[in-house]
């Protein structure tokens, strides 16, 4: 909480000092950080000690929040799903795959799924002591994807083992990812792609990416040049960067507007970069269909004075987000892949590919 207060503060001294930046922009941005962390950790588990509590129940409470919380308090919800179970039993079978909803609370599925899988890699990870071996590495690698696929429901394994990433950038290291990468790819390698979109996702929260970058706005685009193993996880790096730029700044399009004014430093034509706004709003509208915020957002006018960054805004994120309500949703909604959202690929096409009733890795 204290650093809640103080991060945003201190980027925007330290951006005021920096020639062509938006301090303004840069404490927005930092403020919508620090918030999200806090939705997703929360200081008091969603979950009662004793689990009795009905799962229902408590999905209720926290889309009582209000529909943009919701997404994130649903994530919390999932980790502590799965931090309880893990204190009864190391194994646990069917915490998500068992659970029933009523129809009305399906979206909350996707983010419980992320959220429960986000408990079990910090579990098994936290565990990892400093200088682990491959051999070690390797047993909680498998550990991590047999557990996740024991409780995740058909359709939403790639939301739980991406979480995998996350964690593993955030707790340990650009080198401890790389052994990841290794053991990953021999045990489960339908599961990397999600691996490195998780690592994406934690370059853009980990603290590293709370200092503003001097050379470029932001860090985690160099840091993902440097850590990914080749240029498909480069891209799937910042699909997963791009992923959280977009959701976490949703109520604030300037943010957005910035990153397409400065588009040289942070996604100079990158697919990856604009898969992951897709994917973020797939994601937020399963979550939450009726929030405003997505219409609101797609619908920005950004400066008319400024027909580049008109144009880039009507393109790159009215056209993406159109698209991916119009095309790309329905599909994977329908077939149940929707955790196919958690990993770069061209999504347009892998929904053409389902709706011909191929499957997701047909070429």
């Amino acid at each position: 909480m204290i650093f809640s207060m103080i991060a945003p503060i201190f980027n925007w001294i330290i951006c005021f000092f920096i020639p062509g930046r938006k301090s303004a922009i840069c404490y927005r941005e930092c403020k919508n950080k620090c918030k999200i962390m806090m939705l997703v950790q929360n200081l008091q588990s969603y979950v009662d000690p004793e689990g009795k509590t009905p799962l229902q129940t408590i999905v209720e409470k926290c889309y009582a929040l209000g529909s943009f919380p919701a997404l994130w308090a649903v994530e919390g919800l999932g980790k502590d799903l799965a931090e309880t179970a893990m204190k009864r039993n190391e194994n646990p079978v069917g915490i998500l795959s068992n659970a029933t909803l009523d129809e009305k609370w399906d979206g909350a599925w996707l983010m419980l799924h992320a959220g429960m899988g986000l408990g079990f890699a910090k579990h098994f990870v936290e565990r990892l002591k400093p200088g682990c071996s491959d051999e070690e590495v390797a047993a909680m690698v498998r550990k991590v994807v047999d557990i996740n696929k024991a409780n995740s429901r058909p359709g939403y394994y790639g939301a739980a083992i991406e979480s995998l990433g996350l964690v593993s950038r955030f707790l340990k290291s650009a080198s401890f990812c790389q052994k990841v990468h290794v053991s990953m790819t021999a045990y489960a390698p339908d599961s990397v792609g999600f691996f490195w979109r998780g690592v994406g996702r934690s370059v853009y929260f980990h603290p590293l990416n709370f200092l503003p970058g001097f050379l470029r706005p932001c860090r985690a685009i160099h840091m993902a040049e440097l850590e990914a193993p080749n240029l498909e996880m480069k891209e799937t790096m910042m699909a997963g960067i791009a992923w959280p730029i977009a959701i976490v700044n949703m109520t604030d399009p300037i943010v957005m507007e910035w990153v397409l004014e400065n588009h040289d430093d942070y996604f100079s034509g990158s697919p990856g970069f604009f898969n992951g706004v897709t994917a973020a709003v797939v994601m937020r509208f399963d979550t939450t269909p009726d929030d405003p915020l997505i219409q609101q957002f797609m619908n920005h006018k950004p400066n008319p004075n400024n027909r580049t960054l008109c144009g880039l805004w009507n393109s790159k994120i009215r056209g993406s987000v159109q698209t991916a309500l119009d095309t790309i949703y329905p599909v994977l909604k329908k077939t149940g892949h929707l955790d196919q959202v958690f990993k770069y690929q061209s999504l347009p096409a892998l929904a053409a590919r389902l709706q011909q009733g191929r499957s997701v890795e047909a070429a």
